[in-house]
């Protein structure tokens, strides 16, 4: 069953896990797509379709907790999407990489691009990959003992994921109760 733990002082302030089982599903399910994204006839955005498989992968892979692997797939996705103008698909190939790097605790790597991703979904009005950045800039900032800066993030989430009626605001809402900070 897949959750999120808010506790503070825990290792991976709110991570989101799931089953061994369902890690192995939805890897496998992802590698598939990408095999399948590689495998296609060639047409105006092969090249893309593939790219953002390979990014979708690497998001199962740091669900799994496999963010070195992760990384290794997702770091190249990022050059590529800034060389090739792939400006949706580098905002959330940089939100994937962040996360990885959060979580394999290359803190020094992630924070920036945590900031880019953040910065890049506010320049382009992408509502929806603000949230998820600032609920997991929110997460990495716990863990790096910066609790009133992550407070703020999570607070800018919940109204973003409150105007956009998005379930995940739950989460969001524990995170904040977790730092024992009234809504």
């Amino acid at each position: 069953m897949a959750e999120s733990r808010f506790v503070l002082g825990d290792p991976h302030f709110g991570r989101f896990t799931r089953a061994p089982e369902e890690n192995d599903a939805a890897v496998a399910a992802a590698r598939a797509r990408l095999t399948s994204a590689v495998e296609a006839v060639p047409g105006d955005d092969a090249g893309g379709a593939v790219l953002d498989a390979a990014v979708d992968l690497a998001e199962a892979l740091t669900v799994a907790g496999r963010e070195n692997e992760a990384i290794a797939l997702v770091a190249p996705a990022v050059r590529l999407a800034r060389e090739t103008r792939r400006d949706e698909t580098l905002r959330w190939s940089l939100l994937v990489l962040a996360t990885a790097e959060h979580y394999a605790d290359r803190v020094a790597d992630a924070e920036p691009h945590f900031r880019e991703a953040l910065g890049l979904a506010r320049l382009s009005g992408d509502r929806v990959l603000e949230h998820y950045t600032l609920h997991h800039l929110g997460r990495f900032l716990v863990d790096t003992g910066r609790t009133a800066e992550a407070v703020s993030c999570f607070e800018a989430c919940l109204v973003i994921r409150q105007e956009l009626g998005e379930p995940r605001a739950e989460t969001t809402r524990a995170a904040l109760a977790a730092l024992r900070v009234p809504e």
